[in-house]
């Protein structure tokens, strides 16, 4: 137990680890340097959006392809920095989640039990991975991005013998000669790329790890749920021993999981709100992006846009399933901890007993969701609809594209 407990606890000091360097955690009571830091991220992200919608705005576009190689950089800088103040703002239901799954969750997890220990050290690897993967996700893909433009640039120039044309990770309006000054626009463009990928990354790491947080609960409870009667309480009030101290101890246990899950309820639907906007934002305007980017993958010609606009896909892709997933997690454990309370030998309680099995049924019947604002839920059914959405509009506008208007 104490090494599955260490090992857990050492996983979400990892995770502090990584907040702390984007300058979010401690959640409260940051020093003066570290808020002064998340606030000029956030200035800077912001000034890079800002740069790249003058430049939408001022140049001259000759396709509707330049549009979408534009649009959805600033697509991504604003949900970036949108994602880190969402987390700054509700700080403290952050650390009051940090604080309960780092203190208050031991009270379940029995060492007598080796199903709870098999459950902890199985979910403590699943948040490694994810923590993981989360991690040597960011650094090829900055390294990919911030390198690409110019290898290719040096490539059609000196290999294949093409006029030098300068590319730049993304579009921006400059108010000197960005061409003149190559390397210094090209240096920014870099650092601000860099740091929207942290941003957005880490600030889906923290989101996705709580949730995992949370249903690694709901399972415990699951499992308190089934031994609420043993089967020696069982043998003894079929004989009418100690039964009202027996029933005594099985009301005290149900009324622990219940405000256990009372307060998972709360912070899943105060997590849904904090994830709402972003949520509706992503389901509204993922299909376009999705569609977009794909279009353009397939119609343009240039090496350098087809590959950009692969793996802009495969990275609008990724972001999109991973919010349907924590939505269908969090859903699917409340499920199981609803069957798991029917499961339990619940009848042969006494009367206040089923009342509060009765009661928890009730809160039961609604399962934990993660939404889009309330208007739909998030889960592999929403994957399926925005893929398939994505794949009407592409078709639609394979159709319509005519190269020889062009």
């Amino acid at each position: 137990m104490s090494t599955a407990k260490e090992e857990f606890l050492a996983g979400m000091d990892y995770l502090s680890v990584i907040t702390s360097r984007i300058f979010l955690y401690p959640f409260l009571g940051r020093s003066k340097t570290k808020l002064l830091c998340y606030h000029l991220i956030c200035i800077l992200i912001s000034f890079a959006s800002f740069q790249q919608f003058i430049f939408l705005c001022v140049s001259k576009l000759n396709s509707f392809l330049d549009i979408v190689n534009i649009a959805p950089n600033i697509g991504v800088c604003a949900m970036s920095v949108t994602k880190y103040i969402k987390v700054n703002s509700n700080k403290e239901l952050y650390n009051q989640i940090f604080v309960h799954f780092r203190t208050e969750m031991w009270d379940i997890v029995s060492e007598k039990c080796q199903e709870n220990l098999k459950i902890l050290k199985r979910y403590q690897k699943i948040i490694h991975f994810i923590t993981i993967w989360f991690v040597y996700y960011v650094v090829p893909l900055i390294l990919i991005v911030t390198s690409f433009p110019i290898l290719i640039m040096y490539y059609d120039n000196m290999v294949l013998g093409k006029e030098l044309e300068h590319r730049y990770p993304f579009e921006a309006w400059y108010p000197f000669d960005k061409v003149k000054w190559y390397y210094a626009a090209y240096a920014w463009e870099s650092f601000i790329t860099g740091l929207v990928v942290c941003i957005y990354t880490f600030s889906d790491l923290i989101n996705v790890s709580y949730i995992a947080y949370i249903c690694l609960e709901l399972k415990l409870l699951g499992t308190h749920l089934k031994d609420l009667i043993e089967a020696e309480d069982i043998k003894q009030l079929k004989r009418s021993q100690n039964a009202k101290a027996i029933h005594s101890k099985i009301r005290q246990k149900l009324r622990g999981i219940i405000i256990k899950h009372n307060f998972l309820a709360y912070i899943t639907s105060q997590l849904d709100i904090v994830f709402g906007d972003i949520m509706l934002v992503n389901y509204t305007f993922g299909s376009v992006f999705i569609c977009l980017t794909a279009f353009t993958f397939t119609v343009t010609d240039e090496l350098y846009s087809t590959l950009r606009c692969f793996f802009f896909l495969i990275s609008l892709v990724i972001s999109m399933l991973n919010q349907c997933v924590i939505g269908q997690c969090v859903s699917d454990h409340s499920e199981q901890l609803a069957q798991a309370l029917y499961d339990s030998k619940w009848t042969y309680g006494d009367r206040q007993m089923r009342q509060l099995v009765l009661m928890l049924i009730m809160r039961m019947q609604k399962p934990f969701q993660l939404t889009a604002k309330g208007y739909i839920a998030m889960n592999l059914d929403t994957f399926t609809t925005i893929c398939s959405t994505s794949y009407q509009f592409f078709n639609l506008l394979r159709t319509m594209y005519d190269p020889k208007s062009n």
